[in-house]
């Protein structure tokens, strides 16, 4: 038996065996998963969600205050969570912090990638962004997103397989005009991509890889876009209104919670057959985006 038919045979058993015995879904009892990012926004939520369906965490971050304040908050809740410095830039990082988990716990079961930012460059059209600007946001946001994959690949094998995830964006699949999103945009375009090319490299290997694509979402990211503190509190006010009005908004914005439940799914034993995919949790927002844009064209 080949690899991949190997590969897909476990994925039916663990299925079959979910099924036989009518286990809690969306259980991580005893995995072991990294989140990077996760000290703050989508990984907190990611980090506070599966240490609640079982998963002992790793927080990976660049923020030490932040790292230890979200491990603190989940231990004290019962669950399980360890911070560790983590810069996605740069790879003694990413391979220290797999390290990290073997060594802690003996294993690695799932990566989440999730670290992102907007950065400066995303106050300016694509031709005034500078060298270092761009190459920032290419390296957190695509270069980072490698990393973790990279290095955590060969540690998910030896644990006999698992689950990865990419936050990518609405701006993965889709161009926003008139927002500075460009360089945002490509870094997301390019790790939707990746996650893609992963999937079909580690089918053979039992590691499922899948991307989630947040539209709009009330987390801290434009602290990184060099925003005035008062250009920040009034994005902060208008996302927080937005939120209030739930589905009603012409542009749903989500709480985190509800954007990591589908990283949750995606990294659970119920995802068994999915991969090379990528699941769009923006509330319908490209959807109504879509649909106001035509009606301002060609009418109701």
């Amino acid at each position: 038996m080949d690899k991949s038919s190997n590969a897909h045979q476990n994925a039916a058993e663990k299925a079959k065996t979910g099924a036989t015995a009518k286990k809690a879904m969306f259980r991580l009892d005893n995995k072991v998963a990294i989140v990077t990012g996760g000290a703050s926004g989508l990984g907190r939520a990611v980090v506070e969600l599966f240490t609640e369906q079982g998963a002992r965490a790793i927080i990976a971050d660049i923020n030490d205050a932040r790292g230890a304040e979200v491990s603190e908050a989940v231990n004290a809740l019962g669950g399980k969570a360890l911070f560790i410095h983590t810069d996605v830039t740069q790879a003694d990082d990413m391979r220290a912090v797999v390290q990290y988990a073997e060594q802690t716990y003996g294993r690695l079961d799932i990566m989440v990638a999730n670290a992102g930012i907007v950065g400066t460059a995303s106050t300016k059209i694509l031709e005034n962004v500078e060298e270092e600007e761009w190459g920032h946001i290419i390296d957190v946001n695509l270069n980072g997103v490698w990393r973790a994959f990279k290095y955590a690949a060969p540690a998910i094998r030896r644990a006999g397989g698992g689950a990865m995830t990419s936050t990518g964006s609405l701006s993965s699949r889709h161009i926003v005009s008139e927002n500075f999103l460009g360089a945002y945009t490509a870094s997301k375009f390019g790790a939707l991509g990746l996650t893609a090319y992963f999937a079909s490299e580690l089918f053979g290997d039992d590691i499922r890889v899948n991307c989630v694509n947040p539209g709009g979402m009330l987390t801290n990211i434009y602290e990184s876009a060099g925003w005035s503190p008062e250009q920040y509190a009034a994005w902060k006010k208008g996302l927080e209104d937005t939120l209030e009005q739930g589905n009603k908004a012409v542009f749903p914005v989500a709480d985190p919670r509800e954007v990591a439940m589908a990283h949750l799914f995606l990294c659970s034993d119920e995802a068994s057959f999915i991969t090379g995919q990528s699941i769009d949790a923006d509330g319908g927002g490209f959807v109504k985006m879509f649909s106001a844009g035509a009606r301002s064209v060609f009418g109701s």
